[in-house]
């Protein structure tokens, strides 16, 4: 009897119904593929028993001039700086509390300029996002700013010391960035959402135009509001919940330029947005967008699960973050399953920029930092907990037994219209057989209800006796200890039966 592999190419599709899956992966929960194999995301710990104060949605981690590490994180009620592993209330005196959550508004003064008549209340709600922080450094230094609180404040690096305000720098401003030409850029500035203020070049201090320094301002052309502003290698993109603007350098007197380079491609929120070299990834309302030096869309395969499953209320609260090590783009997003009130990132969706395929899960994070100056990524969970990723096996030491699956879509035998008799599977892998149990479910036409069986495979011989006699077969494969384990091409054991 010929061996048949059971050759299921890595990531999952979910735009349709399960039996359109059939020959893929359907269901996953913190697994990846890595070199066509199957593993296990790594696990986390606690980087400190105690919780952050407020919703935790920015971490940004760095190295001073003399190469030690520093870490920032920012909630909708504190500024924290971190010195050697020890971190410390360092909130300006002047901060004002922020939202926790997102909500909808409607009345006077709820849009951009000019977008209703005068005098006229709102006649449909906006949504007003969770307060966010932008970060970046300065120097070695940390510049920071609230969208609730709007003032830019800097950070000089002193356990013993707050961030203060940036003398002269705009109020009421939407985000900040630092450009590579050593500007400070202040994104809706005083209040305008359509306003894109910078400093004088080395001097954060100055903002007034003079003749004798290159601070200026430009009001993009937009109908949208500005949301925030990523480097993406020499290039700066500012996001708006409508569309995409390209910022560039052009030297005195304009200093910069701004034009639209994408209309509908506007992001859901600050920080749904990440960036790897040359090539930025983001979530839109009408789905995933790409910049690599044109935008155009990028196809996904579990693209539903986001656009039909996102919490359209919370939706601003999505954080996009980059894990290097493994190439993939991490977007962590509240479903419609949370409260439109209250609710927090509960699921993710992750791109493999190295591999071009996508996974999805269960993982509650509402910040991340990829590994940067640390050894590994940070990120933060709804409870204000930091959590230190890809370590160990285990949920900050409890079991992830029952959490760590990756199931597929039903694979035909043959050509579907013929049974198959199975009577052995063999895998690839052998040394981490013992971490992983497969349930193998059978059907004759999708309608049919499934018939399950679970098996553990043999650590000796690295296969499993079989008895099975199905048109198609379905394949899960589940974690039974905290534990890695690679899994690659089933070979099955197999002849044709009958078309009864």
């Amino acid at each position: 009897m010929p061996l048949v592999p059971l050759d299921i190419p890595p990531g999952v599709y979910r735009n349709g119904t399960e039996y359109e899956a059939r020959g893929r992966w359907y269901d996953t929960n913190l697994v990846r593929w890595r070199e066509g194999r199957l593993e296990p995301v790594g696990g986390w710990q606690k980087w400190d028993e105690s919780a952050f104060d407020g919703a935790a949605r920015a971490i940004m981690t760095w190295r001073a001039n003399d190469s030690a590490k520093y870490l920032a994180v920012g909630t909708h009620t504190k500024l924290y700086g971190s010195i050697g592993g020890t971190f410390y209330d360092i909130t300006p005196a002047s901060f004002a509390t922020g939202r926790e959550h997102s909500a909808r508004g409607n009345g006077y003064g709820m849009d951009v300029y000019g977008t209703d008549n005068w005098g006229e209340a709102r006649s449909s709600d906006l949504l007003i996002n969770a307060t966010t922080w932008s970060m970046d450094n300065w120097g070695e230094y940390l510049v920071a700013c609230s969208s609730a609180d709007g003032k830019i404040y800097e950070w000089q690096l002193s356990p013993s010391t707050q961030a203060a305000v940036l003398s002269n720098a705009p109020d009421d401003n939407v985000a900040i960035i630092v450009t590579n030409e050593r500007y400070l850029v202040a994104l809706g500035a005083n209040g305008n959402k359509r306003k894109v203020q910078w400093s004088d070049q080395e001097d954060n201090n100055t903002w007034t135009p003079a003749a004798t320094n290159t601070a200026g301002s430009l009001e993009i052309e937009t109908a949208g509001q500005i949301r925030c502003a990523r480097r993406v290698g020499n290039d700066i993109l500012i996001w708006t919940d409508v569309d995409v603007h390209l910022m560039r350098y052009v030297g005195p007197p304009f200093v910069y330029g701004i034009e639209r380079v994408a209309s509908g491609a506007g992001i859901v929120g600050p920080k749904a947005v990440t960036i790897a070299g040359n090539t930025a990834v983001w979530l839109s309302e009408s789905g995933f967008w790409q910049y690599d030096g044109s935008i155009k869309p990028l196809q996904c395969d579990a693209l539903l699960d986001v656009t039909d499953g996102i919490n359209r209320v919370q939706q601003g609260k999505t954080y996009a973050g980059h894990n290097s090590e493994f190439g993939e783009f991490w977007f962590f997003y509240p479903s419609s399953d949370t409260d439109d009130f209250t609710g927090e990132n509960d699921k993710y969706i992750v791109y493999n920029y190295r591999l071009n395929h996508w996974s999805v899960g269960t993982l509650a994070r509402t910040a991340w930092a990829d590994q940067g100056a640390f050894e590994h990524p940070f990120a933060i969970d709804p409870d204000g907990y930091m959590y230190e990723h890809e370590i160990g096996w285990t949920n900050d030491g409890a079991t992830r037994v029952g959490s760590v699956y990756a199931e597929s879509g039903p694979v035909e035998l043959g050509q579907g219209d013929r049974f198959a008799v199975i009577d052995r599977i063999i895998t690839d892998e052998y040394d981490t057989l013992s971490s992983v149990k497969a349930t193998i479910g059978i059907r004759n036409t999708p309608q049919q209800a499934e018939s399950t069986q679970e098996y553990t495979f043999d650590q000796t011989d690295g296969y499993i006796d079989v008895r099975l006699n199905a048109r198609q077969v379905q394949l899960k494969l589940e974690a039974i200890r905290d534990d890695g384990f690679k899994f690659g091409t089933l070979r099955m054991n197999l002849k044709s039966g009958s078309r009864r």
